[in-house]
């Protein structure tokens, strides 16, 4: 078991794929893992860790479809945030 971590410890930087059949990888995506990492595996890996706080950073083989990281960061609206990708010609409008 690792160590006592210091309260409010945070899982800084970690990503979610899929599942593909949820939340399909982009077709032009540079990076595509072989398995998924939904966000109940994430959820799993913190909670055996002991972190409750953690940022979920969009990953590019989903490319600019933000919803799978919006999802984790949606189930533990609380302690998760979210890093998103967008491209560079996106309206303020398009932004919430």
């Amino acid at each position: 078991m690792p160590s006592e971590l210091p309260l409010h410890a945070c899982n800084a930087h970690c990503h979610v794929f899929g599942p593909r059949t949820v939340f399909p990888y982009a077709g032009d995506a540079s990076f595509v893992p072989q398995h998924d990492a939904p966000k109940e595996d994430l959820f799993a890996l913190n909670d055996r860790l002991g972190l409750t706080r953690c940022v979920v950073v969009q990953s590019s083989c989903h490319g600019f479809d933000n919803r799978a990281a919006a999802d984790a960061v949606a189930a533990r609206p609380h302690d998760y945030r979210g890093v998103a990708l967008l491209p560079t010609d996106v309206a303020t409008a398009e932004l919430q």
